[in-house]
């Protein structure tokens, strides 16, 4: 056994599983890992991973018996997943339930992860930088003088993170949200 496979997180094996067998909790496992990279949790991993695994769209009530997972569960991640983009809503003529697709642009995942995940930690990381600044006063001068040193490298790293993540979300080929407006046909990115 390689040392990848030894690694794995377990997963559970429902019947409906059965059709999927080893394609889907490979794919599953390999979500559960990406969405772990971004620190999400491991149910959104794998909900993402059983849609991309599935050649049909899925239910709620699908992805609850297919990972044995609560329904609270599943639908707190799918609605973080439509959040990110990373899933969307489809309807069947004569179904009333809503069935989930996998987006299949990664291009979008990642714009949508790392606006979800990066942009609220710069955002509040500012706010923190500004309140560190005061509480310098309670230190001697030398010990202030050495963490003033290094509340600027920490504005200096913030500073360049959030003028890098334009560039980064550019990179992958879709503006930032403020900019979405700009899209005439209504169909977005």
């Amino acid at each position: 056994m390689n040392r990848a496979a030894e690694n794995r997180t377990p997963l559970p094996v429902p019947a409906a599983a059965a059709r999927g067998g080893a394609w889907e909790r490979e794919v599953v496992d390999f979500y559960i890992h990406l969405a772990q990279a971004f620190s999400l949790p491991k149910s959104v991993g794998a909900i993402f991973g059983v849609l991309f695994a599935s050649p049909r769209p899925l239910s709620l009530d699908d992805i609850v018996e297919r990972l044995s997972i609560s329904k609270g569960s599943a639908s707190a991640g799918l609605k973080l997943l439509q959040r990110v983009g990373a899933v969307q809503p489809t309807y069947e003529p004569g179904d009333r339930r809503t069935r989930y697709l996998p987006e299949m642009s990664i291009r979008r995942l990642l714009t949508g992860l790392l606006q979800e995940t990066l942009t609220p930690h710069l955002r509040r990381g500012a706010e923190q930088l500004e309140s560190l600044a005061p509480l310098l006063e309670e230190f001697p001068p030398e010990e202030r003088k050495v963490l003033a040193a290094r509340l600027r490298a920490l504005n200096t790293w913030q500073s360049k993170a959030k003028r890098l993540l334009p560039f980064v979300l550019g990179f992958l080929g879709r503006p930032l949200r403020r900019a979405k407006a700009v899209d005439d046909d209504g169909r977005g990115p």
